[in-house]
C-alpha cells in the first residue's frame, strides 16, 4: 500500500502535483556481498547505537513520537492531523522532548474538501398511451 493511498484528489496534488511518484515497493533486488538475499534487520535498543541511527519515530494513537537519537531519549509528538505541507527542522538538537515539536506550518493550509456527490437523474416525462 501506497502512503497517498486513499488520500483525497487535493492532497494528492498538493503532494505530488506531477503525479510521477509511484506506489511505494519494497527492494527485491538487494542482497549481502556473498551473493544471499539481504534480510530485514530489527531494530532495538540493545543494537541502535551500534547501527548509527540519528532518528527514531514511535506511532501513538495521538500521533508520532519524533527522537532525535543523538541528543534525546524521547521525543516531542507530532500530531496526525499536522499539514504533510509543513516544514519540518531536521536539526536534531531542536527536537527537545520538553518543547513543541520544530514544525511550521506552510503558508497556504491544505484543506481537505468531502467528495461532491453527484447530482440526481432529471426526471423523464411519463409516457402515457
Amino acid at each position: 500500500m501506497d502512503l497517498l493511498d486513499r488520500a483525497p484528489d487535493n492532497v494528492r496534488e498538493r503532494l505530488d502535483p506531477h503525479g510521477d511518484r509511484g506506489p511505494s515497493a519494497p527492494f527485491d533486488n538487494v542482497f549481502n556481498v556473498d551473493g544471499t538475499p539481504a534480510m530485514p534487520i530489527p531494530v532495538t535498543d540493545a543494537n541502535a547505537d551500534a547501527m548509527g541511527l540519528e532518528w527514531g519515530y514511535v506511532l501513538h494513537d495521538h500521533g508520532i513520537e519524533v527522537i532525535a537519537l543523538t541528543w534525546y531519549d524521547i521525543g516531542p509528538i507530532v500530531s496526525w492531523d499536522t499539514d504533510p505541507l509543513s516544514r519540518i527542522s531536521g536539526t536534531p538538537s531542536l527536537w527537545d522532548p520538553l518543547r513543541p515539536a520544530p514544525i511550521q506550518a506552510p503558508a497556504t493550509p491544505l484543506k481537505i474538501t468531502k467528495p461532491v456527490a453527484p447530482a440526481p437523474a432529471p426526471a423523464r416525462p411519463r409516457v402515457t398511451r
